[in-house]
C-alpha cells in the first residue's frame, strides 16, 4: 500500500507540473505552427552556430499573446524560424515574480544568447539575471528610461534595447467623450506595483484636468482585490479608464462583471481589453509590437550593438469598438465611428488577431 501511495503522489505532482506548464506549451505550439507555415515562404538565414533565445512573457492574456505571436512571425519573415536555425525557449511567468526570476536564471544557466522580455516585470527579471553580459530585448515596456533599463531612448548605453510605446491617451479621451458626451467623472484603476502604468496614468489625469473632468483614482495590489476596488469605483464615476495594466488585463472578466452591474462603460488602452468587455479604445497594435521586437532581435543576431541601438516606438494605432457591449449599456455609437473603427465582434477583428 505504501508503494502505491508513493506512486500516486508522484503522479499527482507530475500532473500538476504539466498543468502549470500548459499555457506556455499551448502558446509555443500556436506560435510555432504559424511560424512553420512561413518556412516554405521564407529563405532561412544561414547561421554558424545554433542561436538560443530565451523568451519570457509576464502573464497569459490576449494582448501579450499577440506580441508573442508577432515575435515568431516577424522572426520568420527575417529568415529565423524556431526549430530550424534558431531555438526559442518560450516561458510564461504567470504573473509570479518568483517564477519570473527563476525562469530568467534558468535562461542564464542554459547560456541563452539573447533574452527577450514581454512586459516590464519579465524584462526586469531578465535584466537582473543577465547582469549586463548578454543582450536583453524589451517588448511592451512603456517607460524604458524611467524603469531604469536604459540611459536614454536614443543611446541606451548598455546591453538593453527594444520596443516601447506612448498610449494615445488624448485620442482615447476624444473617443470616450464622443461616445459618452455626458461623462463628468472618470475613474482610473490600476495595480500600484506595476511601474509601467505610471506614464499612462499621469497622462490620463492631465487629459482629464484639461477637459474639466473629475478623476477618481483607485489602485489594487493583485487580482484578489480587483472586484472590491472596482465595486467601490463604479459607484462613484460615469466611466472607467484602464491603463496598460497587465494585472487587470489578465482579469478583465472580474472588472467587467462589476462595471456591467453598475452600467458603467470601460475605456481601456488596448484592443484585447475591449474584446474582453470594454467599450472602445484607440489602441496600440499589439501584434505590431511583436513584429518590431522581432526586428530588433534579428538586427542584434546580425551584429547590431544594443548600447547604440535606439529604442523603437510602436506608433501603429487603430480604433476598436465593442458594438455588443454598447448595445448592452444602451450606448449609441455614431455612424462615422462605426464606419472607420474595427468591431471586436467582427470577422475582420478575428482575422486581425488570428482567431
Amino acid at each position: 500500500m505504501k508503494k502505491i501511495s508513493g506512486l500516486g503522489a508522484i503522479l499527482v505532482i507530475a500532473l500538476f507540473s504539466i498543468y502549470l506548464a500548459m499555457p506556455s506549451l499551448i502558446a509555443r505550439r500556436d506560435a510555432e505552427n504559424t511560424a512553420n507555415e512561413k518556412v516554405s515562404e521564407t529563405k532561412l538565414v544561414e547561421t554558424d552556430d545554433d542561436i538560443l533565445i530565451g523568451l519570457l512573457q509576464f502573464i497569459q492574456h490576449p494582448s501579450l499573446d499577440l506580441i508573442n505571436q508577432g515575435i515568431y512571425d516577424g522572426l520568420a519573415e527575417r529568415g529565423y524560424v524556431d526549430g530550424e536555425n534558431i531555438t526559442i525557449d518560450y516561458q510564461n511567468g504567470q504573473g509570479n515574480q518568483s517564477d519570473l526570476a527563476m525562469i530568467a536564471d534558468s535562461f542564464i544557466a542554459e547560456d541563452a544568447d539573447i533574452l527577450v522580455g514581454i512586459a516590464t516585470p519579465a524584462a526586469q527579471a531578465l535584466a537582473n539575471a543577465a547582469n549586463g553580459d548578454r543582450p536583453v530585448i524589451l517588448s511592451a515596456v512603456s517607460n524604458p528610461v524611467g524603469a531604469g533599463f536604459v540611459a536614454s531612448d536614443e543611446e541606451p548605453g548598455a546591453n538593453v534595447t527594444g520596443v516601447t510605446d506612448l498610449a494615445p491617451v488624448d485620442k482615447q479621451f476624444d473617443l470616450m467623450q464622443t461616445l459618452l458626451p455626458g461623462v463628468q467623472k472618470v475613474g482610473i484603476i490600476y495595480n500600484s506595483s506595476e511601474t509601467n502604468v505610471t506614464t499612462t496614468v499621469e497622462a490620463a489625469k492631465a487629459e482629464a484636468e484639461a477637459r474639466d473632468l473629475e478623476v477618481v483614482e483607485l489602485t489594487i495590489t493583485s487580482t484578489n482585490d480587483l472586484a472590491s476596488v472596482a465595486e467601490q469605483l463604479a459607484g462613484q464615476v460615469d466611466a472607467i479608464f484602464v491603463p496598460n495594466d497587465n494585472t487587470i488585463a489578465s482579469a478583465m472578466d472580474t472588472l467587467i462583471q462589476v462595471t456591467d452591474s453598475h452600467q458603467i462603460p470601460v475605456i481601456p488602452v488596448v484592443d484585447a481589453m475591449v474584446a474582453d468587455g470594454g467599450l472602445a479604445t484607440v489602441g496600440i497594435n499589439q501584434y505590431q509590437f511583436g513584429i518590431l521586437t522581432a526586428k530588433v532581435i534579428a538586427d542584434v543576431i546580425e551584429g547590431a550593438d544594443t548600447a547604440t541601438y535606439p529604442i523603437i516606438y510602436n506608433e501603429a494605432t487603430d480604433t476598436f469598438i465593442n458594438t455588443e457591449k454598447a448595445a448592452e449599456l444602451g450606448i449609441e455609437i455614431p455612424q462615422e465611428i462605426l464606419d472607420s473603427a474595427i468591431d471586436v465582434n467582427s470577422d475582420e477583428y478575428a482575422e486581425l488577431v488570428g482567431a
